[in-house]
């Protein structure tokens, strides 16, 4: 399920810790592998990308001093990259370790 052929000892050791880290999936803790393995078995993963817009923020938005700043602001937070696996967002080297698997369908 997961690409790691063309990997680094310690990119591959990101990934299995990013992997084995808990989290909390409709109240049940478990880890993101344990997770994505569900998700796999239920059906075809889908993968997206989304912006950091989601993090905007009216209130910091208007405190800013300037027009430049607030302009960096929106800047800053469209070049931030969230990958999502069927709706949950996941770390880059894990979508990554997914995206880049020729057995996924």
């Amino acid at each position: 399920m997961f690409r790691t052929d063309n990997l680094s000892p310690m990119q591959t050791g990101r990934l299995h810790a990013a992997l084995d880290r808990q989290y909390r999936f409709d109240g049940v803790i478990k880890t993101l592998r344990a997770h994505l393995e569900e998700l796999a078995k239920v059906g075809p993963l889908s993968l997206t990308e989304g912006d950091g817009m989601i993090d905007y923020s009216r209130t910091h938005f208007n405190r800013l001093g300037s027009n430049a700043e607030q302009d960096a602001y929106i800047t800053r937070l469209k070049a931030k990259r969230y990958c999502y696996v069927n709706g949950w967002v996941v770390p880059k080297i894990v979508y990554d370790a997914i995206r880049y698997n020729p057995d996924r369908p």
